[in-house]
């Protein structure tokens, strides 16, 4: 486990160390490199915008997975487990965790790409749960964002009932009761990332409010432009 746990570290430093350390004049020709630290990681043969829902599924043959595969890095999660994310996602997400800390919050990653075995698990497993189908939304393989590496389910480090800290999921309640979250989601589009399920826009992406669950887009911009005027994805692309 620490030998897993040192590559996953070892990777993380390369793409943060290439990102800080990379040739001005490379990332002047890089989109959004001004602004976006993240953006030397990005793979601009794919499409960081890319939507997976009912009606749209995930093409495991298509350009977008072949191309993703290579495109796999390993960051811890809450369990101290290796999880595959997309390279700039993963950058992105580990400068975000960065400045959170810098704000005295803490987060983690537990869930990020996944293949169309692992959902078929997930499916699986929470369409039997007491009460869980009637409450949200289960995806069946193939129509989860997960499968595009750029979707990840993230908690927070947070004082229980006992003041220990522990791992919360965040909740739409817990979301407007734990001002630590709000915190969260006002810095959310400074690293390329949004909240791909709002509250509200249900009727829209088909999934219920899930604030839990952050999009990166690849570009600091366009998360402004999505989390700054109330859109989601959907609502974005539509108007573009």
């Amino acid at each position: 486990m620490k030998t897993r746990n040192s590559i996953v570290i070892l990777l993380v430093s390369i793409l943060f160390l290439t990102a800080t350390l990379a040739p001005a004049t490379f990332l002047a020709e890089t989109a959004d490199a001004k602004t976006d630290p993240f953006a030397i990681a990005l793979n601009h043969e794919r499409d960081y915008l890319i939507v997976v829902n009912d009606n749209t599924p995930y093409d495991f043959d298509g350009i977008y997975d072949n191309l993703l595969q290579g495109d796999l890095v390993y960051i811890s999660d809450v369990y101290g487990e290796a999880t595959p994310v997309e390279k700039a996602t993963a950058l992105a997400f580990t400068q975000l965790q960065v400045a959170l800390r810098e704000k005295g919050l803490v987060i983690g990653l537990y869930s990020g790409y996944r293949t169309e075995a692992d959902q078929g698990w997930v499916y699986n497993y929470y369409s039997n749960l007491e009460g869980w189908k009637e409450m949200n939304k289960v995806l069946k393989p193939g129509y989860s964002e997960h499968h595009t590496g750029l979707l990840l389910n993230i908690m927070i480090l947070h004082p229980d009932d006992d003041g220990d800290d522990v791992w919360f999921t965040e909740t739409a309640e817990r979301q407007k009761t734990i001002p630590e979250f709000r915190i969260l989601h006002e810095t959310l589009a400074d690293f390329g990332f949004i909240d791909r399920y709002p509250e509200g826009k249900e009727d829209i992406t088909g999934i219920p409010c899930e604030p839990y669950e952050i999009r990166f887009v690849g570009s600091s911009f366009i998360a402004h432009t999505i989390m700054d005027n109330d859109l989601c994805l959907e609502e974005y692309l539509a108007g573009n």
